[in-house]
């Protein structure tokens, strides 16, 4: 069965969208407005000038993607569904029962800017939205300066 728009996209509360703001204010505009949250934990987002861009935690990148609201959503009648959702993987995650209650999204294992960091059911998890936020903005802004294949110790301290 295909994924619907409600399997790809989901709405944070405003624990969510606040650990959001503080974790990846290194990255993002002071001023920005969420537009849409797809359930692996990326974020459209409008800066002041009106254009969209999409911040993707899973690479710790931001992407000018649409010169305006109505532009993106005009994008999203078209395939970059397929490239800024997932749907096949969402499909994938569904058959094999993960699936999401409210508030949550997708967050990584291992994320992808890792060699080992998986597109696949079992590299990802289902975990509160102020969770995934909070640590991936955390993880990405520590690494943000290390040249590519550089090699690191994560140390997850309780």
């Amino acid at each position: 069965m295909t994924p619907r728009w409600s399997d790809l996209t989901f709405t944070p509360d405003a624990d969510a969208v606040a650990a959001l703001r503080s974790s990846w204010a290194w990255l993002l505009p002071v001023r920005f407005s969420p537009l849409l949250f797809s359930t692996l934990g990326d974020v459209f987002f409008t800066a002041e000038q009106g254009d969209v861009y999409w911040l993707n935690t899973g690479l710790g990148e931001v992407s000018r993607v649409a010169d305006s609201g109505d532009h993106f959503r005009q994008l999203l009648a078209t395939d970059r569904v397929e490239k800024w959702f997932l749907p096949a993987l969402i499909k994938e995650l569904h058959e094999c029962g993960k699936h999401l209650s409210p508030g949550r999204c997708y967050t990584f294992a291992i994320l992808p800017i890792f060699a080992e960091g998986r597109y696949e059911p079992s590299n990802l998890n289902s975990v509160p939205a102020k969770e995934h936020f909070a640590l991936t903005g955390d993880v990405h802004r520590q690494l943000q300066s290390l040249p590519d294949g550089a090699k690191v110790k994560l140390s997850v301290v309780p």
